[in-house]
């Protein structure tokens, strides 16, 4: 029976990466800005570099592992933000990898002492590649895994390939303890199917973030030493699909520890009988001066849990500079965990 919902979960998801073809997703979101929102190129105190890594769902041999890497920098005399990203989320038996490649440009305005905004944009290519040599079909499941002339399914060029130019763009209002933000991903709605010309074309996704720090020790000089409560929440949809995210983080002496609920009970089910309750996640971090290292588990709540063994994530961020405690911007105070 465990074998069986095993291959129906894998058919589901490996129909869900041809027709609905939704973005890849991060638990520790903040670790990656610039994926969330482009309005967050250059938000840091200087340049900086990050590298994630999550591998969805360990128990499923073939389900989803996603890696970014992206770097921003920011130039003060043009109150400008320059960054780029690039990612590769694998997917399903067929190899179904999606790359993106996007430079991210933001501009920031202060508007008093106290609060800012920020405006970014994102263009950028993403590049779909499947190995159809690696996957099995009906009729060749017939005739015991024969791929030969006598198997009704053939395929001339068994890798396809497909590149599109995307873009998205984003807005961040803030101040020094509270940030609010929009994104919206796939504006121009991209065809990314990999077979005919009109194919599917990708449904927009939007985004809604934000946060309230709370410092519990205000005098402290030492940003290492800094005691704080961050209260944060996301929500993002794209086509029929939604989730939010909220969750908290308390951070002491530069250890962060977060603990996250993902889902929509009560107000929204994917179908009848199945609520809209995903994961809970324990996020656990440490920032010193330029080094920022975060470590998730996605611990699945869903009927899909005895099959999943939940999701784990890491995340390095470096800063190319160290600390200062003193400058004139208003930096966005949310955590990066």
């Amino acid at each position: 029976m465990l074998h069986n919902l095993k291959i129906t979960l894998l058919f589901f998801l490996l129909q869900s990466s041809f027709v609905f073809g939704q973005d890849m997703q991060f638990t520790q979101f903040y670790a990656s800005p610039l994926y969330l929102n482009p309005a967050f190129t250059g938000a840091n105190v200087c340049s900086r570099a990050t590298l994630v890594y999550r591998n969805q769902w360990p128990n499923i041999k073939t389900a989803y592992k996603s890696y970014l890497l992206s770097v921003d920098h920011y130039i003060a005399k043009q109150h400008l933000g320059i960054g780029l990203q690039f990612a590769v989320d694998e997917a399903g038996t067929g190899a179904l990898r999606t790359t993106i490649i996007n430079p991210s440009f933001a501009y920031e305005a202060k508007l008093n002492k106290t609060y800012a905004v920020r405006f970014g944009v994102q263009p950028g290519v993403t590049i779909k590649t499947i190995n159809f040599d690696k996957l099995l079909f009906g009729d060749q499941i017939a005739r015991g895994g024969n791929t030969g002339a006598s198997s009704l399914t053939t395929v001339e060029i068994p890798t396809q390939t497909k590149a599109f130019f995307d873009i998205g763009a984003g807005a961040l209002f803030y101040s020094s303890n509270f940030w609010i933000g929009t994104s919206f991903f796939h504006l121009n709605k991209p065809n990314e199917s990999l077979f005919t010309s009109e194919g599917s074309k990708l449904p927009i996704k939007y985004s809604v973030h934000g946060g309230y720090k709370f410092l519990l020790n205000e005098d402290e000089k030492d940003p290492n030493l800094k005691k704080s409560i961050s209260t944060v929440m996301h929500y993002k949809g794209q086509g029929e699909f939604d989730q939010f995210d909220i969750g908290m983080y308390y951070t002491q002496y530069g250890v962060n520890l977060g603990l996250w609920y993902r889902g929509i009970p009560g107000l929204k089910a994917y179908k009848p009988g199945y609520s809209n309750n995903d994961a809970v996640a324990i996020i656990l971090g440490f920032q010193q001066d330029r080094l920022s290292i975060g470590y998730s588990y996605d611990i699945t709540i869903s009927q899909l849990q005895r099959l999943t063994k939940g999701s784990h994530e890491v995340t390095f961020s470096f800063q190319m500079c160290k600390q200062k405690t003193k400058t004139k911007r208003v930096l966005v105070s949310c955590p990066k965990f």
